[in-house]
């Protein structure tokens, strides 16, 4: 059984990449990668998202960058819901933490988003999981090449040497300048500015993919400014499973921990317990079915009170 000293020692995520990688990570347009923030999506849609009481399975390393991470900006995943067997799993797979949390709300899915962070913080999630109808795909990719073009001149002949080049334009100029720290600093930068403004013009179109399933859980009391979702329109059959939301500028209310091959009471007390300081803790002696009805007890509980709440 692994010590918290031991997860204390582990190595960083090894798919964690810089936002120079993550720019140009994908072989077709449906998996370009978008950048979210929530000061992006604030822009974006003009509202300020009620915040939420969500979950995140961690390690022992985790749990410590997690408490440095409160209040701040850099982005995490977690969940409203997950059943037993997917905790058990993530627990197995190097966890041992389930922490609760207050939490502001940058992207919210009833399915798993596979966000991924770089380096700073910053998530990512693939373009096909908030443009699943295809609105935005010819502008962005349009929006590849211009970059390309205006960062590097030869692209124009490039191109009429290969007009249906198309994506490789972008490609080339990943190769031509990845060494050069300057010009990829104002590559990311155009980059990140041309998928906001993409974004934003056809908010309308992808404010389902990015809020409706918070939406519709409840716990947005007014109409939401892009036009279509209005809360408490859904069933919680559709939140009861697992899911994931993006979340930043959290606070710790709560550690839990509980019983299972990999890890038992005696962790708990001697490398968990004494590492808490303040922070309350539960541990769940009869598994992880317990810990998973308490999680879906707590989202049920915050979505009647906020519908309580609008009347």
């Amino acid at each position: 059984m692994k010590s918290f000293k031991g997860y204390l020692k582990e190595d960083p995520p090894a798919w964690q990449r810089s936002a120079s990688e993550k720019i140009f990570e994908f072989q077709k347009i449906q998996y370009m990668q978008i950048p979210l923030t929530s000061s992006t999506m604030e822009w974006i849609f003009q509202v300020q998202l009620p915040r939420a009481t969500v979950f995140h399975v961690t390690s022992g390393i985790g749990f410590e960058k997690l408490k440095k991470l409160q209040n701040r900006k850099k982005s995490i995943s977690a969940f409203f819901n997950m059943d037993a067997d997917t905790m058990e799993h993530g627990i197995q797979g190097g966890g041992g933490l389930v922490v609760e949390l207050d939490a502001n709300i940058i992207m919210s899915s009833k399915g798993d988003l596979m966000s991924m962070p770089d380096k700073t913080g910053r998530r990512w999630v693939e373009l096909m999981n908030i443009d699943k109808k295809k609105t935005m795909h010819k502008e962005l990719e349009q929006m590849l090449i211009d970059i390309a073009i205006k960062h590097d001149p030869k692209t124009k002949e490039l191109i009429k040497i290969e007009p249906d080049i198309g994506l490789g334009a972008w490609w080339h100029l990943r190769e031509n300048f990845k060494d050069n720290k300057k010009v990829m600093s104002l590559i990311i930068a155009d980059y990140i500015d041309g998928v906001n403004a993409i974004l934003k013009k056809h908010k309308k179109d992808i404010q389902g993919a990015v809020h409706g399933y918070y939406v519709r859980r409840g716990t947005v009391a007014v109409k939401h400014p892009s036009g279509r979702m209005v809360g408490g329109d859904s069933e919680l059959s559709e939140w009861n499973v697992y899911d994931e939301q993006v979340v930043d500028k959290i606070k710790i209310i709560k550690v839990h921990t509980f019983n299972s091959r990999q890890f038992e009471l005696d962790w708990v007390k001697d490398s968990v317990i004494p590492r808490l300081g303040k922070i309350p803790h539960t541990h769940w002696v009869n598994g992880a079915r317990d810990l998973s009805n308490y999680v879906t007890k707590i989202a049920q509980t915050e979505v009647q009170a906020l519908r309580r709440s609008k009347g």
